[in-house]
């Protein structure tokens, strides 16, 4: 039942997020991006963990141009399909050091680059499809960052990027699911209550 209701609500947010006007990405990317530079967390952190946007996500590129010109390590994920684990690598170039995955997705050249040591990282910038006001999350369903967030440090801090209508009063969880500390959206940030 639960997991019924996952996927009508990741499929439903997936759909109108396809249908997102560009100039919406753009503009709401920037807020986001505008949000996150402020915030004392990334001010004051210097192992940067952010996703490689992809499709309508919120774009995540001028992030970490900006971050890449400002002394900040980045570091993307790299996921490994079989086992759905995510392994962190140094990124210190975003138009050499990425290739496409069977996903379509931009990653790590993981076999060229420096692997991230997770205890190092200070702050993760998390994907989702559908996100809550406790700060839970939906993914896109194969349970990488559900596995990935509880090796953590307890003083890495997580946020999920999300457009403002990708919040939803309640997202079911499970004993996998891990809260983040922060949502920040175009119009806000949430924190974790």
């Amino acid at each position: 039942m639960e997991d019924t209701l996952k996927n009508n609500l990741r499929k439903n947010m997936l759909n109108i997020r396809k249908n997102m006007p560009h100039k919406d990405i753009c503009d709401f990317s920037l807020k986001i991006m505008d949000t996150i530079i402020g915030l004392p967390q990334f001010i004051n952190c210097k192992n940067i963990m952010l996703y490689i946007s992809f499709k309508n996500e919120v774009d995540t590129h001028k992030l970490a141009t900006w971050c890449l010109n400002n002394n900040k390590t980045v570091i993307a994920p790299y996921c490994i399909k079989s086992s759905s684990k995510i392994i962190p690598f140094i990124i210190n170039n975003l138009n050499t050091d990425l290739t496409k995955s069977t996903f379509g997705i931009m990653e790590p050249k993981h076999d060229i680059l420096v692997r991230a040591n997770i205890e190092n990282i200070d702050l993760i910038i998390v994907p989702g499809v559908v996100f809550d006001e406790n700060c839970n999350r939906i993914g896109f369903g194969a349970g990488y960052y559900d596995r990935f967030l509880p090796m953590k440090t307890k003083n890495t801090s997580t946020i999920g990027i999300a457009y403002d209508y990708q919040i939803i009063d309640k997202v079911p969880t499970d004993v996998y699911d891990v809260p983040l500390d922060f949502i920040i959206t175009e119009k806000r940030i949430i924190s974790l209550k």
